[in-house]
């Protein structure tokens, strides 16, 4: 067995010309995350890459499937990044690979109470944990993919009671109490909503404390209105409420303000941009966030977009492995 050639290792007969990535992908495994309550298993599916020199033929293949899983089995304890995988690949690897990446995308199961009923159930969510050894240092990410509800603030404001009432009807309106005035001035005849995907990527400091949960509660508190797997009567009337009014109106007819509210793609990718600001260079080194509003009131499915950054190492979209 000594003898079988190794052809991926010639240096000659090729053109020699430099691979900025080349690996594999969808390479399925049992994988053990960290999380605040002790180590959770999900299905992933890995990929990784990594660069090769103008010398070499190609690189050895079955040593990324190997190694991802010897580096796993000996990490029971779960990985808080993919940094102990990449070092590992960088050293399988033979001489003329000077970069390594390393990614994991699985769905993550959210454990959410609705917000009048209490009910609890899971909603999942997107996301993809990645190192990447490049230039000499470790970069690690990770990514959330949740979505969530925007309402629009024109389709509000245009269809609000105030603005469709003669000067007679407000004159009556003026005669009744302070709070009756508010509630029928806020209320209108409804504004269209989309789902939002909202897609967000952070580069991790060494020193990062980033839970998935709390990832994904940032992103979903920056919308209009949080979604659910499972609503009941009681849920749905606060979702529909938060999202029209950033508030809602309890039992006693009391007003409960929580945030959200109308809101356009942009002030989305804005107010997901204002909180992870507040932790640069301390949890986090950048960011990108990536809304996408599917439009409802458009025959032809249109999508509003917006993205925005730090600007630092994240400048040119969401992190695309290879």
């Amino acid at each position: 067995m000594s003898k079988l050639p190794d052809v991926q290792k010639q240096t000659k007969g090729f053109p020699h010309l430099y691979i900025e990535n080349v690996g594999t992908e969808n390479i399925r495994i049992r994988f053990p995350i960290c999380t605040p309550d002790g180590t959770e298993y999900v299905l992933a599916s890995m990929r990784s890459y990594c660069s090769l020199d103008e010398s070499v033929k190609g690189i050895n293949m079955s040593r990324i499937g190997r190694t991802i899983r010897r580096v796993i089995e000996e990490t029971p304890d779960g990985f808080q990044t993919l940094a102990p995988l990449a070092n590992a690949l960088l050293e399988a690897h033979d001489e003329g690979t000077a970069d390594v990446s390393v990614a994991a995308d699985f769905p993550y199961l959210l454990q959410q109470v609705t917000p009048v009923t209490g009910i609890s159930a899971p909603k999942a969510v997107e996301v993809s944990m990645a190192s990447v050894f490049e230039n000499g240092e470790m970069k690690n990410y990770l990514t959330v993919e949740t979505t969530e509800m925007s309402l629009c603030p024109c389709s509000k404001e245009l269809s609000l009671l105030k603005n469709n009432i003669s000067e007679a009807e407000r004159e009556e309106i003026e005669k009744l109490s302070p709070e009756l005035r508010e509630k029928i001035y806020r209320s209108g005849f409804g504004a269209h909503n989309q789902k939002s995907t909202i897609t967000v990527t952070v580069e991790l400091s060494e020193s990062s404390d980033v839970t998935i949960a709390g990832f994904a509660e940032l992103i979903a508190e920056s919308a209009s209105a949080p979604t659910f797997s499972i609503l009941k009567r009681p849920d749905e009337k606060w979702v529909t409420e938060v999202s029209y009014l950033g508030g809602y109106y309890d039992e006693e007819g009391k007003y409960n303000e929580v945030g959200g509210g109308p809101k356009f793609v942009e002030d989305i990718v804005r107010s997901i941009a204002l909180k992870l600001s507040e932790c640069l260079d301390e949890t986090i080194r950048d960011y990108i966030v990536y809304v996408k509003n599917h439009e409802s009131i458009h025959s032809d499915g249109i999508v509003a977009t917006a993205i925005m950054s730090a600007g630092r190492s994240l400048r040119k979209g969401i992190l695309t492995l290879g």
